[in-house]
């Protein structure tokens, strides 16, 4: 049970590393977005800037899509580690007794 243990944490570790970049990459593409439309007021519209601003946002739509499904999967994996824990403990204390 403690090496399952073990994997559940580092599996969280790893969760919480992809949410990390997911948040970095959703954060500069906000920085974009808003670099584009102050370029947009100043300059007008045009076609290039138009499609920067669509993948702009597609990719900071991808990083929050990212940064939920890793929610999802650490409360699930932090659930699993509860679990684990009660049982460790519960067989612990029917070694104790």
């Amino acid at each position: 049970m403690l090496k399952q243990r073990l994997l559940v944490v580092q599996e969280i570790s790893s969760a919480q590393s992809r949410n990390l970049l997911n948040r970095q990459l959703g954060g500069g593409a906000e920085f974009e977005i808003q670099r584009i439309e102050r370029e947009m007021a100043a300059t007008g519209t045009s076609h290039a800037l138009t499609k920067a601003l669509e993948d702009a946002r597609g990719r900071l739509q991808n990083a929050n899509a990212g940064m939920a499904a890793c929610d999802a999967h650490c409360a699930a994996l932090e659930q699993r580690l509860e679990e684990l824990d009660r049982w460790i403990a519960a067989a612990g204390e029917s070694i104790r007794t």
